[in-house]
């Protein structure tokens, strides 16, 4: 896969593409979301998601800990292949946030109860009625159609338009760190959000008021947004949003605050959002598996790779099932790749 279409990374329009114009391009599109620019795929976390997930044995990915970018970049890659994957928030004090407990948060809803039953939470964040935060971002309510995360799906029957409402609400004072974008590392808008390295001194002071985008996001593209105040009352959004394919709908505020989706049916179709996320995730366990295979035991080498082999036969189907490529900044191109040393 290209980063970007072949005309953008061919700087000098000679036809041919140069390493560095692949680095380039590849640098470029990874400060994006969504972004086909392939991870390195060789250092720690849980980089077989793409595998466990295609096994069926991967229930919800856990974020706000590292890089949103990176982060919220996987996710919607599997989402857009039909898998219903929820998503939680995760602090891992303190080996991947070490400035404090609660840096990346869960709020499950759980409605009108006097006491919270921990079994019932359990639930509800397996079925996704929850949403991710720093603590500084709220979305204390969100639906499409009247429809809510964890639900059923929205049939809408045919293409068409869905009033989506949220109620949003936004601290008016909150550090100034990376980890909550009001810092911009040096690193790019691809390292926002991380809280694993300390970007900079521990207490590098408060922001105060401004305003925060409210995107809704559909198949990982933003469809529709708002500004809204960080004052700390609540605001109640709506907006109306086309809907061509079956999808998956959310609100986020980047990279504060994530929503889990609602789904919207079209003609009962499954998900099959873009041809390129699905291709993304092929060429990821391939990568992986070029990275890993050494550190498998040879005798479960090969249990290991007829399992690699099977998630790439899976996410080949579903890139066969996807009408066209829905994902704008994917570059699947039949034009000739030649690399220049």
């Amino acid at each position: 896969m290209l980063p970007e279409p072949f005309r953008d990374i061919d700087a000098d329009g000679d036809g041919q593409l140069t390493a560095s114009e692949l680095t380039l391009s590849n640098e470029r599109a990874a400060n994006q979301l969504p972004n086909v620019a392939l991870p390195a795929m060789d250092g720690g976390g849980a980089m077989e998601i793409f595998v466990s997930t295609a096994e069926g044995v991967c229930d919800f990915i856990s974020a706000m800990d590292t890089a949103r970018i990176p982060e919220w970049n996987t996710w919607y890659h599997l989402m857009n292949c039909g898998f219903p994957l929820a998503l939680s928030g995760e602090t891992d004090f303190p080996c991947m946030s070490s400035r404090r407990v609660g840096q990346g948060r869960v709020y499950v809803q759980m409605g009108d109860v006097d006491e919270v039953d921990f079994p019932t939470w359990c639930e509800n964040i397996a079925t996704g009625k929850s949403y991710v935060s720093d603590g500084f971002a709220h979305a204390l309510s969100f639906q499409v159609n009247g429809c809510s995360p964890g639900e059923a799906a929205v049939d809408l029957g045919g293409k068409g338009s869905v009033e989506v409402t949220t109620s949003v609400a936004f601290a008016p004072e909150q550090p100034k760190a990376v980890a909550y974008g009001t810092l911009m590392p040096a690193g790019g808008r691809r390292v926002v959000g991380d809280t694993i390295n300390l970007h900079a001194p521990r207490d590098s002071g408060v922001t105060r008021g401004g305003s925060r985008l409210v995107e809704v996001i559909v198949n990982g593209e933003v469809a529709a947004s708002k500004q809204v105040p960080a004052d700390g009352t609540v605001h109640d959004l709506s907006f109306q949003v086309e809907v061509d394919r079956s999808s998956w709908v959310a609100i986020r505020q980047f990279p504060q605050l994530h929503t889990n989706p609602v789904k919207v049916a079209i003609n009962d179709q499954p998900i099959r959002a873009s041809r390129a996320s699905a291709l993304w995730c092929v060429e990821s366990i391939r990568l992986l598996w070029k990275n890993r295979r050494r550190f498998v035991k040879e005798d479960e080498r090969e249990a290991a790779r007829e399992t690699y082999e099977r998630a790439i036969a899976t996410y080949l189907q579903r890139a066969d099932e996807c009408p066209d490529d829905g994902l704008r900044l994917a570059a699947v191109e039949l034009e000739p790749l030649v690399v220049k040393p």
